[in-house]
């Protein structure tokens, strides 16, 4: 019989960006890092997980949990054999080995993090543990209830299609081609160059789409979401359109408010595409600047994202069926 297996993936760049100096963003610390996988590991293998797929890193944050507790660990841990390179493509390759070898991944960063484990998990259902900037995607959710909810879906008590959901994701196509995707918002700037990939300036803002809006976000969908709030679960999305108009302020990054002019807006239908008019362009996708497009762009939002463990849900199924039982 498989075992029942888990990966892990966490980012120690996450929460670290170029917003903490131009912006009010706290530091998440890598050893609080170390703190929530400590807690991850301890609940996961009391509920009867037996193996965890561990991406390599340039802070070792895994390791340093196994050291904390070292004598009460008892289930296995496997470091999978990636070169590290300290860059997006370290999340990207160990997403990747991870297929077919786990019943579920746990995403330790923010927006941007599973931003890229999203090109890579394909089904494999997610666990998306906010240590980030711009944190809509990842649930701001205590460590313990994480690893009962994913233990739940890796030891088959609950299973993925009861217990997960598919996230929606925004989808940029240059001249037919899929370019690129975001899982929040994708935003067309007049930037040239990627830079510190951050985005602050609103000046340089033209067109947004986003699959959630709520004034309640932090970051570039929070401009979207004060015109209308979509939400997760809605088959729907929304293109803005910033230029002169309706002036609103909107929290951009942590601590700071800009003000914008709201041309035009539109809510979207899944799939429904539009054109976007400013071309060239650099992408800024999540929060992040990432994408130079020069020809065609279309955008669409779909449900084509991430499986996502939804954990109220797959925690009152456990409870159902007897998983707190001593």
């Amino acid at each position: 019989m498989k075992k029942a297996t888990v990966g892990i993936i966490a980012n120690p760049e996450s929460g670290r960006d170029i917003r903490r100096l131009i912006a009010h963003a706290s530091v998440f610390d890598n050893m609080e890092k170390v703190s929530i996988v400590k807690r991850l590991l301890m609940i996961l293998q009391s509920f009867g997980v037996e193996k965890i797929l561990a991406m390599p890193e340039t802070f070792g944050i895994v390791p340093a949990a196994m050291h904390l507790i070292e004598e009460h660990l008892s289930v296995e841990v496997e470091f999978l054999p990636i070169k590290v390179f300290g860059t997006w493509r370290d999340t990207y390759e160990a997403t990747k080995l991870m297929e077919d070898k786990v019943s579920a991944i746990i995403v330790i960063g923010g927006d941007g993090t599973n931003r890229v484990v999203a090109k890579a998990s394909g089904d494999i259902p997610i666990m998306p543990i906010s240590t980030g900037t711009n944190n809509v995607f990842p649930y701001m959710i205590e460590a313990t209830i994480a690893a009962e909810a994913v233990a739940a879906i890796a030891t088959g008590i609950v299973k993925p299609e009861e217990g997960t959901y598919k996230a929606k994701r925004v989808e940029i196509f240059e001249d037919g081609e899929l370019k690129d995707i975001a899982l929040i918002d994708a935003v067309a700037t007049l930037h040239s160059f990627v830079g510190s990939r951050a985005v602050w300036k609103p000046e340089y803002l033209r067109e947004i789409v986003v699959s959630i809006s709520s004034p309640s976000n932090i970051g570039l969908s929070s401009i979207p979401g004060i015109i209308k709030e979509i939400g997760r679960d809605e088959d729907l999305g929304l293109y803005v359109e910033l230029g002169e108009g309706k002036k609103i302020r909107a929290p951009i990054a942590p601590g700071v408010l800009r003000e914008v002019g709201i041309k035009s807006y539109r809510v979207l239908e899944l799939g429904e595409e539009v054109e976007i008019k400013t071309t060239p362009s650099l992408f800024a996708l999540d929060g992040e600047r990432e994408a130079e497009v020069k020809g065609e762009v279309t955008v669409r939002v779909t449900r084509n994202g991430p499986r996502v463990i939804d954990y109220q849900k797959t925690l009152r199924i456990a409870a159902e069926r007897g998983f707190f039982e001593g």
